[in-house]
This record gives C-alpha cells, structure tokens and sequence, in this order.
C-alpha cells in the first residue's frame, strides 16, 4: 500500500518548480545552501550566516556601478564564500575519484588494464564508424557542391569574352 502511494506521489503531474541557480551544475538553494548548513551545524563547515542568509549578491563592477544583463535587470552572482566553498567539494570530490582509480589500479593492475584495452578496442570502432558517417556526409556535400557549381557555369570553358562583347566602354579623345 505504501509503495503504491509513493510511486503515485511520483507520477503526479506537479506546478512547474520555480527556477533555482546552479552552481556546478547543482541547485542553489535546494542542494548547497542545505548541504553547508548542514556542514556548519556540525562543525565540518564555518561558513558566514550572511553568505548562507543571501547567496546571491548584486554583481557591481570596480566603479562600484550594478551590473546589468543585455535586458536590462540586474546581474547576480553567487556569494564569494558560497563559491569558495563549492569549489572546496568539487577539488575534494576530483580527489575522491582520482584516489578510487589509483587504489583500483593497484588492488587490480590486471582487470584494469584488461578494461582500458576493451575500452579501447571499443572506441575505436566508434571513431571508424563517426569518420565512415563524416566521410560520406563530405562526399555528399561536396557532390552537392558540384552540381551547383555546374548550373552555374557552362559546360564549356573556352569560351572566352571578345572584345566586342565586352561591355566596357574605349576611351576616345576628345
């Protein structure tokens, strides 16, 4: 019963979310500024009340003037600390990963290597099928190309504009 109610609270056609900023891709205010009070809350994280409190700040240039999009509503730009700290995770979290591979590369040097070789193998193929697809769609253009250039040209180059058919005019003295 309970299952049949979570999965139809999931298909319920639901108001359109309001628009939330990204910050690497991720939401704002419904993932980092949660995440960093969170961090605050348990001392990993000492974060200004005031970043978290209004994260986006009004974007000024040197001149102290407000910036302004091309219409003409005013630019905005993530906290300085909110992106400081943001950066902090994406490091880390780059960190992580590289850590995972060189651990994974040393626990299993064979299987790595076996699945850097299928890996391989396996682009490979996906880069001779792209240059097959990009060669023929170029022999197409190309074909395209000359076909134009046929219609516009005649058949024919020697034929050459006589004098006579030169619609230039010769200078006579007057």
């Amino acid at each position: 019963m309970a299952k049949e109610n979570f999965v139809h609270t999931l298909m319920k056609p639901s108001p359109n979310k309001a628009k939330d900023r990204s910050v690497w891709g991720l939401p704002l205010q419904g993932l980092w500024i949660p995440f960093f009070t969170a961090t605050n809350t348990v001392g990993e994280s000492h974060i200004d009340a005031g970043a978290l409190g209004c994260p986006l700040r009004l974007s000024v240039g040197k001149d102290g003037v407000p910036k302004l999009k091309d219409d003409g509503t005013p630019r905005y730009q993530v906290d300085k600390k909110i992106g400081d700290a943001v950066n902090g995770v994406k490091d880390n979290f780059a960190f992580g990963l590289m850590a995972f591979v060189a651990s994974t590369q040393k626990a299993m040097p064979n299987e790595y290597k076996a699945q850097v070789a299928a890996v391989q193998k396996a682009g490979e193929k996906v880069l001779e099928q792209d240059q097959t697809a990009l060669d023929n769609y170029m022999a197409e253009l190309e074909e395209v190309a000359k076909e134009a250039a046929a219609k516009i040209t005649p058949p024919n180059d020697n034929h050459k504009a006589t004098p006579t058919e030169s619609k230039e005019k010769e200078l006579v003295p007057a």
